[in-house]
């Protein structure tokens, strides 16, 4: 019961924060392959295709690296920041394309949003208490091999 209710207590003060995060990382996913797919590679016939694959591909690895995080490894937020800052990096260029503005400005947003909200007290906090929890697994892991 006790488990139960600290589980119940971490989710209330923490989920708001990551599946933000997490929304927030999928919309700079897509917000960036379509500027790019748009600017970039705007003669190419097959370019829906790449633009496919790449979602996928790329969507399954922020996927990963989420999953990573939360299973308490702190490599995992980097590889979420760096996502963040490769989508911005995407975006900027496509400038001098003339892209629709609003599109271009959501492009923009959304990963600084998303450094914003990864840099945040609350998501420190949270990714803090998973390393404690992974290191918690593993003397109980290491504990029950003893036997």
């Amino acid at each position: 019961m006790d488990r139960q209710a600290s589980l119940r207590a971490f989710l209330a003060q923490y989920f708001p924060t990551f599946i933000c995060a997490f929304f927030l990382a999928c919309f700079s996913l897509s917000a960036a392959i379509s500027l790019a797919s748009s600017t970039f590679f705007r003669s190419d016939p097959e370019r829906a295709r790449y633009s496919f694959l790449a979602a996928v591909f790329l969507g399954l690895f922020l996927a990963f690296s989420h999953f990573v995080m939360i299973r308490g490894r702190e490599w995992g937020a980097w590889v979420i920041a760096a996502f963040y800052v490769v989508c911005l990096l995407v975006v900027l260029p496509t400038y001098s394309y003339r892209p629709h503005m609003a599109a271009y400005v959501i492009g923009l947003l959304f990963p600084l949003a998303g450094l914003l909200l990864l840099n945040s007290q609350r998501h420190r906090e949270m990714r803090q208490k998973l390393v404690e929890l992974r290191h918690l697994r593993q003397a109980a892991t290491a504990k029950y091999k003893k036997r």
